[in-house]
């Protein structure tokens, strides 16, 4: 089996030589792109059978973790496509050959961007959906080839949304060649710069059925792998490894920062001060802990899952919590560390200033959303009418 922690911590040094590129581009540049494509990192989660790695949700994570350390935009690209290159595992196997029969962009590998949110609409047509709209938020749009697109089916053109049985709204998404469509420079945002996260439309698209999916439809694969409510909790988790490893690459360079210099106000070296030393212990013990309930909790879903284990829903559930958790903590070990760092750090050229702000926009994914405590916590009560969590269709 292809070893992803191996390659993303031998591509790590070349990401973080190329973070500043990354920042003024806004966009991860083509040669990192091909690097990690090479090595796996924007399908860990994608079927082997598929060209993807197939990792298990804990090592996808440490190799997200490497790559987030040396840049946090590189991490979170990794850790998006390789949750959207994952619902790959709900299309048939003619429908892949299909989709590599059309080399889009001359690639036969799949790096996927895309938005699983119903922001377009579709009608039916004969052997598929006719697709029209906008969707925003796609990141790694520029150097995709393929782009995810949920999209809401209406009861004919101008009619309105159907709905299931469930009453629900009847919804999908669509794999869609990067060439149907047109990009929209919209990514000028505070932090997370480097992910290219800009909008992607199609007008009256034809897209043939075997290339849709819904969570709820049978995968060709059997396992808790590509099933719902479980993939949920394994490409979310990315998310935390994003998180955690921004996070342990400001400890590394506070530690670095600290070897060389010291404040306005003083001239004794950060290593020698006390709040400095008590900042970065507080910060270290933060991260692990966080780490440490993140790698359980996945591990524990993971296991229950795979057993069908009668307490497998609720384990699920956990390991949202404990991303969820790791995003917020992540996010407070870099604000002792910046705010330690004191002048130093305030230029937009040093990397825990980079960190702070991308974390910060990280933690407004819907994945680091504190209403996973009410979620969970209405679960571990038993709830009469257990919450769930607004635009996740996944669970």
């Amino acid at each position: 089996m292809f070893d992803v922690v191996a390659a993303a911590a031998a591509i790590a040094p070349r990401i973080r030589a190329a973070a500043d590129t990354i920042e003024a581009e806004r966009q991860l540049p083509d040669d990192i792109v091909e690097a990690m494509a090479k090595a796996k990192l924007f399908t860990l989660l994608a079927p082997a059978a598929y060209g993807g790695a197939e990792a298990e949700p804990t090592t996808a994570i440490r190799a997200i973790e490497l790559i987030s350390a040396a840049d946090g935009s590189a991490g979170w690209r990794a850790q998006n496509g390789s949750f959207e290159s994952a619902l790959l595992g709900w299309l048939s196997p003619e429908a892949i050959a299909g989709m590599r029969a059309l080399e889009s962009r001359g690639a036969r590998d799949f790096l996927v961007g895309g938005a699983n949110l119903p922001q377009a609409t579709a009608v039916d047509a004969v052997g598929g959906y006719v697709i029209d709209g906008r969707w925003d938020f796609v990141s790694g749009v520029m150097h995709s080839n393929w782009i995810l697109g949920g999209f809401g089916i209406l009861d004919g053109p101008g009619g309105a949304r159907r709905v299931g049985a469930d009453g629900e709204p009847l919804q999908r998404i669509a794999f869609i060649p990067h060439g149907d469509g047109e990009v929209l420079d919209t990514w000028n945002v505070m932090g997370m710069r480097g992910t290219g996260s800009n909008d992607f439309v199609v007008r009256d698209l034809f897209v043939p059925a075997e290339r849709t999916m819904w969570y709820a439809d049978p995968a060709p694969f059997p396992g808790p792998r590509y099933r719902r409510p479980y993939i949920g909790a394994w490409g979310w988790s990315l998310h935390g490894g994003n998180s955690l490893g921004m996070a342990r690459g400001a400890i590394e360079d506070l530690s670095a920062l600290a070897q060389t210099h010291d404040s306005k106000h003083s001239t004794s070296l950060l290593r020698n001060r006390p709040h400095v030393q008590r900042a970065i212990a507080e910060a270290e013990a933060i991260v692990r802990s966080a780490r440490a309930f993140l790698f359980e909790a996945v591990e524990e879903a993971w296991i229950a899952a795979n057993s069908d284990a009668p307490d497998a829903v609720r384990l699920n559930w956990e390991a949202r919590l404990a991303l969820m958790h790791s995003a917020h903590e992540a996010l407070r070990a870099v604000q002792l560390l910046y705010d330690a760092a004191g002048t130093n750090a305030i230029f937009t050229a040093h990397r825990i200033e980079r960190a702070l702000r991308d974390l910060n926009v990280a933690k407004h994914h819907v994945a680091a959303s504190k209403q996973h405590y009410e979620s969970v916590g209405s679960i571990l009560l038993g709830a009469d009418n257990p919450a769930t969590l607004p635009l996740d269709p996944a669970q």
